[in-house]
């Protein structure tokens, strides 16, 4: 069978029932005969349930006000755990070479080896009890490394953050699709990921605080004293997000049992269902063979390949290549978390408002563009370091194509099994960039790093080509969906009605894809 035969999606449920579409009872019984694959659902699954627009509102404020501020609280939790290598990379730390960069990578090298992992008992555990553990034990690594001042303790902690870091992302996609209508995802996926923006800011200003305790006399040096700091804020949270955020909507202790039925039947048109524990090879045989998933993975991998480096660098090209002091560095990397929070809300207004993500993904690769060549064409001097750092701003908007890549894989991947290795290798892909990113920032280009800037460029132009061809691929998708569905008198039929049978995208005929 061809791959263009392997993604048109089976027609045989239209088979002699173009009449019963129009039959309330047929419809009915149709959605009866459809057996509820689904663990968390199966037992509130209620397709003859109304929820009105009003009401749907009502139950999206209550899990703005439950569930979205914790998934925030353990974001920023994470992001400044790894953001604690950036401060103390410009304080009294013995690294030298390139040491730092190696550091980073590390990390980025145990999320890669945790993932497969981390998918699997994604897909098997409650979310919450999961994500809350692994936070406990990153507090406790954090802790570790505050006492290392050597560098091999530091390799060897940095690898194992990144191993139980790994379960981050998945667990807070899959909350996300749990309780959140595809429409509203790009938005709440904003404000979750805008953390590391907050992150950013929060970790400069404690760089600036700290580095005062630097030079103190015995005791504890200044990066210490803000990596204990972390550390105790990540155990605080851990044990806050252990105990209140709910592993799914069936599992909310502030729910009744019919509210539960009602938050699983909002999903529905999701058509991704709930959970569901079981594996299934045929799932992982059509993630391999289908293309949308190296498209996920060569989009996650080039824009962070842009992105780490200039994360990780961002506080020592600040200060060595534009040429300000260590302090200023400090406080002129605050903005840069503002820029980023700033960003991810814009682009998923535009995201939201367009209903056309790929396409506001090759915008925002602009600006990028425009202050890349500016870093690498103006020199650095008194007169220029405005100009610089205005630059290096600008070079912010291509990270809020972040919490775009990732919709495109949360809500285009359906069939829980599927998703499992479709998340695996797009998160795989995103830590394989941030970890070869800083070694493009070599020693021996320092300060400008300007061969740096050139692969840049290249990476734009690569990341914009992958979004054309992915765009391309999934509108031709749809549209064979949409011809499979339309009736004669050209009427679109699409009932939703196995949303919860653990079908993967491709199988299940009223899935459509976001573009």
């Amino acid at each position: 069978m061809s791959k263009k035969e392997d993604i048109i999606p089976t027609t045989e449920h239209l088979e002699d029932s173009h009449d019963a579409y129009h039959d309330v009872d047929a419809i009915k019984a149709d959605r009866d005969r459809h057996e509820v694959a689904d663990d968390e659902a199966r037992n509130y699954v209620n397709p003859d349930l109304v929820i009105t627009e009003e009401e749907s509102r009502k139950m999206r404020r209550k899990i703005h006000k439950r569930v979205l501020p914790l998934m925030c609280l353990a974001y920023i939790t994470q992001a400044m755990d790894k953001g604690t290598l950036g401060p103390a990379s410009i304080q009294d730390v013995k690294a030298g070479g390139n040491d730092y960069a190696l550091t980073s990578t590390l990390l980025w090298c145990g999320i890669i080896v945790g993932e497969p992992i981390a998918n699997q008992l994604v897909r098997r555990f409650p979310l919450g009890k999961l994500l809350g553990s692994a936070m406990i034990v990153w507090s406790g690594l954090l802790m570790g490394l505050t006492f290392s001042l050597a560098i091999p303790p530091v390799f060897a902690i940095r690898f194992l953050l990144g191993f139980f870091e790994s379960l981050f992302g998945p667990v807070l996609l899959s909350i996300t699709v749990q309780w959140y209508l595809k429409d509203e995802q790009p938005f709440v996926s904003s404000v979750w990921q805008s953390m590391l923006g907050a992150s950013q800011a929060v970790m400069s200003l404690f760089g600036y605080a700290f580095y005062h305790l630097a030079n103190k006399p015995g005791g504890l040096h200044g990066w210490q004293w803000m990596t204990m700091t972390v550390s105790l804020f990540s155990f605080c949270s851990a044990i806050i997000t252990f105990t209140m955020l709910p592993d799914s909507p069936t599992r909310a202790k502030w729910l009744t049992e019919e509210e539960k039925s009602r938050y699983v039947e909002r999903v529905r048109s999701n058509n991704q269902g709930i959970k569901h524990k079981e594996f299934k090879t045929a799932q992982i045989k059509e993630a391999i063979r289908d293309p949308y998933t190296y498209l996920l993975f060569l989009l996650a991998f080039c824009n962070t390949l842009v992105v780490g480096g200039i994360n990780t660098f961002n506080a020592i090209l600040i200060n060595q290549a534009f040429g300000f002091s260590v302090l200023d560095s400090q406080l002129l990397s605050i903005p840069l978390g503002a820029m980023v929070v700033l960003t991810y809300f814009l682009q998923a207004f535009l995201v939201t408002k367009t209903k056309q993500t790929l396409l506001v993904m090759i915008c925002t690769v602009i600006p990028n563009i425009i202050g890349t060549i500016l870093l690498i064409t103006i020199a650095p001097s008194n007169k220029t370091r405005g100009v610089l750092i205005f630059a290096f701003y600008l070079m912010q908007f291509f990270q809020s194509c972040n919490p775009s890549i990732f919709l495109m894989l949360s809500r285009n991947s359906a069939g829980q099994t599927k998703k499992s290795f479709t998340y695996a290798t797009t998160y795989i892909a995103w830590a394989g960039g941030n970890a070869i990113a800083s070694q493009l920032f070599q020693h021996r280009w320092a300060k400008r790093y300007l061969p740096s800037l050139y692969i840049h460029l290249g990476l734009y132009g690569a990341f914009i080509s992958v979004c054309l061809v992915t765009r391309i691929l999934l509108v031709r998708r749809n549209h064979k969906k949409i011809a499979a569905q339309t009736t004669e008198d050209g009427t679109e039929i699409n009932r939703n009605a196995r949303a919860f049978e653990d079908l993967t995208d491709i199988e299940n005929p009223d899935f459509r894809y976001s573009i």
